[in-house]
């Protein structure tokens, strides 16, 4: 399995956020301190667990897409083909349905009926 596949399923599934807020995440999202890596997908930035931390590391050194004329400064986490663009959500779906991973689209809150 690819590790750009790998680390956007895992973020979609330890932060349960669309895949639109993934895809547009940026580098400076991803905050290593005191040993520690922190997501800043909510505020106050989450601490990421053990073992995605460093699999997160070792993807921000090696991004697809960013050796090209148009993309050599990009700064998001899935960057696109097109220059300071994002990884469109749908490319996103499209290669995490390959790996069987869950991409539904869910409601954020739940209805509660009026009584």
């Amino acid at each position: 399995m690819p590790l750009q596949d790998h680390v956007a399923a895992l973020l979609v599934l330890l932060h349960a956020q669309p895949l639109i807020r993934i895809a547009r995440l940026g580098t400076n999202d991803v905050l290593p301190e005191d040993g520690e890596v922190l997501g800043r997908n909510r505020r106050p930035p989450s601490p990421v667990p053990a073992p995605f931390a460093g699999m997160l590391l070792d993807y921000l050194g090696q991004r697809p897409n960013t050796m090209t004329a148009t993309n050599p400064d990009a700064r998001r986490l899935f960057p696109g083909r097109r220059a300071a663009q994002p990884m469109t959500p749908e490319a996103l779906e499209l290669r995490l349905r390959r790996l069987a991973s869950p991409t539904q689209r869910g409601r954020l809150r739940r209805r509660v009926p009026y009584v």
